[in-house]
């Protein structure tokens, strides 16, 4: 079986569960930000993709990105 790129989207979401628990919507905020910064449309739709498997994974909501994490509840 070929390795799907929905399946290497849900590796990287349990990747991100695995070493980052908790803080696992801030690390993939911080690689969102980081690749806007850079001008990498492609890396950040990615990892937009990554944070709603991780969303669907941990049963978190997904953050709206730019909010204070106080007011994304």
């Amino acid at each position: 079986m070929a390795l799907t790129r929905d399946h290497e989207i849900w590796a990287m979401a349990l990747w991100v569960a695995k070493h980052h628990q908790a803080d696992g919507h801030a690390y993939i905020a911080d690689r969102i930000a980081t690749l806007e910064a850079e001008g990498a449309p492609g890396g950040v739709a990615l990892w937009k993709k990554v944070e709603q498997r991780y969303s669907q994974l941990t049963g978190t909501p997904e953050p709206i990105h730019g909010q204070p994490r106080h007011m994304q509840n």
